[in-house]
């Protein structure tokens, strides 16, 4: 049965309500989720869950308070991995889970407080502190066991995209290269055959070796280059200027563009964005017979963009969505998932194709885990362009 706040069990821990503590803190939880405008309270699934985990949180709290050991293993535990496990599957940032875990501690502490700290004969700030690192315990205890499925998730992911990356290039070895050497040596068969009887003949399948064979050291190159160019120490802008310069035909006119100035980022979230604009590149040269490819950055208003755009053939982005094409496609946009970013793609048949990349930045946990621009470029807004013109 369960003790109003005016009883006291034994004499020994004042009584408490539990089902009204439960309650208050509860309500106080959804409002202040409601008001950071966490993403979460968008799934009722998880909603419950984080209700049912405020519970064993009070629960743990009450429970150490009385004497007792708290239900870590039995209850809370299976729960925080079950939590994380839904979030990770949603593509839920972990910075989501460190504000709700913030704002748990927010709504419990001064329902805790009001109601136990000043309940006894012990001195009331020495016990309001321990009530305050009972229930940061209690809440950190189950962030840590709910962050291994979202390490999980990330690890997964990540093995796909290699996954990917490396059956890319195994296709482009086997199709381009392999296939380029073998019409050139199919040619060079045909020029010994028509050498002495059809001169004419026989020159024009030399021309057709030499060109297979130029056409597969290209493509040599671009392989190279995708599999060792880096952004490394360089700037964004510095990695992918060298990488146009190397793997795009100079028939084709190229432009680069940074607005606003290039965001201060870790260097393993630089490497991931130039990999996804290296892949969007890559793609318009391969399938868009585009003369011209623009690449842009800009870093504004917390957030990265940056976008690939061709004036090719392209393509009708609801057929092939339809018929679950473009595996390219989907390794990028579980890159940018990695970084809390998203990819977008438009395209018209007949007037081009566009990449474009969207990765939060900032220190608020609301908008991501990555730098701010520099304050000097947030300043003075100062647009640098470079225009990479391969056309002669």
């Amino acid at each position: 049965m369960a003790l109003r706040d005016d009883e006291s069990s034994d004499g020994e821990e004042p009584g408490y309500d539990r089902e009204a503590v439960h309650a208050e803190v509860v309500a106080s939880y959804r409002s202040l989720l409601s008001s950071a405008g966490s993403v979460v309270l968008s799934d009722e699934t998880v909603v419950e869950q984080l209700v049912r985990q405020a519970g064993l949180v009070v629960d743990d709290v009450l429970a150490r308070r009385s004497g007792a050991p708290p239900e870590e293993d039995a209850l809370s535990l299976p729960l925080s991995m079950e939590i994380g496990a839904t979030r990770a599957q949603q593509g839920v940032h972990p910075t989501q889970s460190l504000l709700a875990a913030a704002l748990m501690f927010e709504a419990a502490f001064p329902v805790l407080a009001r109601r136990l700290a000043a309940r006894d004969d012990l001195d009331v700030q020495e016990r309001t502190v321990t009530i305050g690192l009972d229930l940061q315990r209690a809440i950190m205890v189950r962030l840590a066991v709910g962050s291994v499925p979202y390490v999980n998730f990330l690890l997964a992911k990540l093995l796909s995209a290699h996954q990917d990356e490396r059956h890319r290039i195994a296709r482009d070895l086997h199709d381009r290269i392999a296939h380029g050497m073998g019409v050139a040596l199919q040619q060079l068969d045909l020029y010994e055959v028509y050498q002495g009887d059809d001169p004419e003949r026989a020159a024009a399948n030399l021309a057709m070796a030499r060109q297979a064979i130029n056409e597969g050291l290209q493509g040599t190159r671009r392989l190279s280059a995708d599999l060792w160019e880096r952004v490394g120490d360089d700037s964004l802008e510095a990695a992918l200027g060298k990488y146009l310069r190397i793997t795009v035909p100079r028939s084709t006119r190229t432009t680069l563009t940074t607005t606003g100035g290039e965001p201060s980022l870790p260097w393993e979230v630089r490497e991931e964005i130039y990999i996804l604009l290296r892949e969007a590149v890559r793609n318009a040269l391969l399938h868009s017979g585009t003369a011209e490819i623009h690449v842009e950055v800009e870093g504004r208003d917390g957030v990265l963009r940056a976008a690939v755009s061709d004036r090719g053939c392209g393509f009708d982005v609801t057929a092939t969505r339809a018929a679950r094409s473009g595996g390219g496609l989907t390794s990028m946009r579980e890159r940018a998932a990695l970084l809390g970013g998203t990819v977008n793609l438009s395209s018209r048949v007949g007037e081009g194709t566009t990449v474009e990349v969207l990765v939060p930045l900032g220190e608020d946990p609301a908008l991501g885990p990555w730098s701010r621009p520099e304050a000097k470029d947030a300043v003075t807004g100062e647009e640098r362009a470079g225009d990479v013109d391969r056309s002669g």
